[in-house]
């Protein structure tokens, strides 16, 4: 042994099988509030497809004894399909991580090891947040893509009246307008859904809007006032818990493109409302790896590591084919205030 070659720390992290598990380990971040509570679903083909179910409207009709039952109809439903999103990124190692893992010692490996670490916490960081940002535009009923090599869109079958805009809109809105509008869009859930709405999602400025028209509204002695309970969870967290029998939630977290735009992933004016539990009404597919040193039929972000030759370097690469899917579109109301 040459003893002024230095000997490459043993990091378990290069193993593949161990990185591949560090990777599922990962937990979204609490800012992307719909990838952590989204299920998601392994797919073993090429292609997702999903059923989307509209609920049924008919009721029975009578017989009489003895004779053949009615045939009824199949639960009214499509069948739906679309390419996964593929996403495939590496980044090299930054010189300060390639140093690490070039000098000996225990102290090295441990260094080492954290600087991995955050590396390959940052690639995944940035697939969560693709994976956030798909989640969101769904739920606006369509996901579309316009990069240089990528076009493509996903309908998911929202009738126009799931998505309305409310007249006037909450700016100008008196407290009495903005509980219709809430109150036609928990009916039309219902009504449609056959489900009770339950969740609302919106940024704080759009939260402010309920707010400011009730405020103004208690200036001029009108009846429209909020609960003590609500205007004190407005002034500390910016929400109004159980406003309209619905659980609200704030929504403020950013996406950043490579260009430096900041984007909201839920607009500001924009709600989400509906029932994202009963039925399974979406889910995060994950399709299968593209990547050849995969094992056969993996489904999930893949992750490998090698070293370059020429120049001298190590790379990092993760893979990850996912589509959310909305099976009960019903369910939903993408609204515009």
């Amino acid at each position: 042994h040459d003893e002024r070659t230095p000997t490459v720390p043993d990091i378990s992290l290069l193993n593949p099988v161990v990185l591949r598990g560090v990777v599922e380990k990962f937990t979204a971040p609490e800012s992307l509030i719909m990838l952590r509570s989204v299920p998601k679903t392994p797919w073993p083909y090429p292609t997702a497809t999903w059923d989307v179910i509209r609920g049924s409207r008919m009721v029975a009709k009578p017989n009489v004894p003895n004779s053949e039952a009615h045939i009824v109809p199949r639960l009214g439903r499509s069948q739906e399909s679309a390419a996964f999103v593929y996403l495939r990124e590496k980044k090299v190692f930054e010189p300060t991580t390639l140093h690490w893992l070039r000098q000996p010692g225990d102290l090295a490996k441990a260094n080492a090891e954290a600087a991995v670490m955050r590396e390959v916490g940052d690639l995944n960081q940035r697939f969560d947040n693709f994976a956030e940002y798909c989640i969101w535009q769904a739920l606006t009923g369509e996901l579309t893509f316009d990069y240089d090599d990528v076009q493509a869109s996903v309908d998911y079958k929202f009738a126009n009246s799931h998505k309305p805009t409310a007249s006037p809109l909450w700016a100008s809105a008196t407290p009495s307008q903005i509980i219709g509008d809430v109150r036609a869009w928990k009916r039309l859930i219902a009504r449609d859904g056959r489900v009770p709405a339950k969740q609302a999602y919106a940024t704080e400025a759009t939260i402010s809007l309920i707010f400011d028209a009730y405020a103004q509204t208690a200036s001029s002695n009108a009846p429209f006032l909020l609960s003590d309970r609500m205007k004190d969870q407005y002034y500390t967290t910016g929400t109004l818990p159980g406003f309209m029998g619905l659980d609200w939630t704030t929504c403020e977290s950013i996406y950043e493109t490579d260009g430096g735009t900041e984007t909201l992933f839920l607009a500001d004016n924009k709600i989400v409302l509906g029932n994202f539990t009963e039925g399974r009404p979406i889910e995060l597919m994950e399709g299968p790896t593209a990547d050849d040193e995969a094992p056969e039929a993996y489904t999930g972000k893949f992750a490998k590591t090698w070293k370059e030759k020429d120049p001298s370097a190590r790379q990092y690469l993760l893979e990850w084919n996912l589509l959310p899917v909305i099976t009960r579109p019903e369910q939903f109301v993408y609204a515009t205030v």
